[in-house]
């Protein structure tokens, strides 16, 4: 039996917390009245002056309204909570959930939108609200459904809708497996919930960063299964002549030069190549570490990913067609078109560790690599030896990937940085056994690369190469 990790524990922790049906609310009101009754006892119980018995009818009072507030808030949300789960039941309510595109955005803070389409009746000034479940326990944020949607004629509301926005930090395939229904009473005391099965797929990119200038040549030239016409700069019509030769087709003589010096040229049709420069970009998600699916794994993964899509756009920049071999097994997206299969092949990656980069590359073909810090420095000793001094090597430093919590800058103390999801991971990383292995796998890759030119092992994004 494996024992989960310490960012597993957090991972897990923070999603069943989210599932709670009692709010803090709730718990935090009992334990005030409770206490606030029994100091009054305490100190004033015993006094028969007219001031404690009109006190204490002054209590009765306040609590019984309290009490009374509590019954109807809850009897309210418990009875509609009741009343959408028989319309579930019996197929009258359909939900509608749109978020991004439709199908992809960039990781952050995505549109959603989300609707119920049926005869769902809101409890008593409270409210209803929707959460996506996605797979591998995460889970979007609320979306409150405070919109009527109606029909013309009709009084009474065709739907419910709400428009919001939810944060996806995690770079990759988002999968909807349900959608949480909760009904919130008007005190904010429980929060109710229904899971409604809800299949769609999104996929969240990598996040841009600022452009890079990164120089790479094709280091291979090859041809294509369909030629490609591609213009050159190369000799061409109304450009250069050559002598008329047996074979040369006599309708490109010019007979205008054979009118002024007697001598026959034919011109030289325009060239176009059909062959195309590839450039090869390889990238390896492999690990040389027991990873789990914690959220320090997933963090650094994104990390890595972020870096990973500067890069590609930079080398697209250098006008070649830039190929990425996979390492591993990617999905396929329905209506996923050509330009973005680069970049979606970048999101769908994860860490593997089955297929080892030194075999993973193929050092005659390639033109520029990148690796993480979790590839054992074992591995980049091969790399180095086996590939040429011209082709680049980077190697995304990742200890440094979640900043230390002690970390600050003058403009901290102006203004307030805005929160990140990873911040709560701050300290948590600071004390981790895994940091402090990888920070020593990294101290090795550094000896490693120190032999060798043309390699950075950066956590820089804004390379100069």
């Amino acid at each position: 039996m494996s024992i989960p990790s310490f960012s597993s524990l957090i991972k897990s922790s923070s999603y069943w917390s989210r599932l709670t049906v009692v709010r803090w609310q709730f718990l935090s009101s009992i334990l005030i009245l409770v206490f606030a009754s029994r100091w009054l006892r305490i100190e004033y119980g015993h006094d028969d002056s007219n001031m404690w018995l009109v006190m204490n009818l002054f209590l009765r009072v306040v609590q019984l309204t309290i009490i009374g507030l509590f019954i109807i808030s809850v009897t309210s949300a418990v009875v509609t909570w009741a009343y959408f789960l028989s319309i579930e039941k019996s197929k009258r309510a359909v939900i509608q959930v749109k978020f991004g595109d439709g199908q992809k955005a960039e990781a952050g803070w995505v549109p959603l939108s989300v609707t119920i389409i049926g005869p769902v009746v809101r409890p008593f000034l409270g409210t209803i609200q929707a959460r996506l479940i996605f797979s591998e326990k995460r889970m979007s944020e609320r979306i409150i459904l405070d919109t009527d949607v109606t029909r013309s004629r009709r009084l009474w509301r065709q739907a419910i809708s709400g428009n919001g926005q939810t944060m996806l930090h995690d770079r990759g395939i988002y999968d909807t497996e349900k959608v949480l229904v909760l009904f919130c009473d008007m005190l904010g005391l429980i929060s109710l919930p229904c899971r409604i099965s809800h299949s769609q797929q999104l996929y969240t990119l990598p996040q841009s960063h600022k452009e890079q200038v990164v120089k790479a040549q094709p280091h291979s030239t090859e041809e294509q299964k369909h030629r490609i016409d591609i213009p050159r700069r190369v000799e061409g019509e109304l450009v250069n002549y050559k002598e008329f030769e047996t074979g040369d087709n006599i309708q490109r003589i010019v007979w205008k030069i054979y009118a002024k010096s007697g001598q026959l040229v034919v011109r030289i049709p325009e060239m176009k190549d059909p062959y195309a420069s590839h450039l090869y970009f390889y990238v390896s998600y492999f690990h040389g570490f027991d990873l789990k699916d914690g959220v320090f794994e997933t963090e650094l993964l994104n990390v890595y990913k972020d870096h990973v899509r500067s890069l590609f756009e930079a080398l697209q920049r250098n006008g070649s067609e830039v190929r990425m071999p996979n390492d591993q097994e990617v999905p396929r997206l329905a209506g996923l078109g050509d330009k973005n299969v680069g970049l979606f092949q970048i999101t769908a990656a994860s860490w593997q560790n089955k297929n080892v980069p030194s075999a993973f590359v193929n050092y005659s073909k390639a033109a520029f690599i990148c690796l993480s810090s979790l590839t054992p420095a074992s591995e980049l000793k091969i790399i180095a030896r086996n590939l040429s001094p011209s082709v680049p090597l980077v190697i995304v430093k990742l200890s440094s990937a979640i900043p230390s919590p002690f970390q600050m800058n003058i403009k901290h103390i102006f203004f307030r940085p805005e929160k990140q999801p990873a911040d709560k991971l701050r300290q948590p990383w600071l004390i981790s056994s895994f940091r402090k292995t990888l920070k020593n796998n990294e101290e090795e890759i550094a000896t490693v690369l120190a032999q060798r030119g043309n390699c950075w092992l950066t956590d820089s994004i804004h390379l100069e190469l």
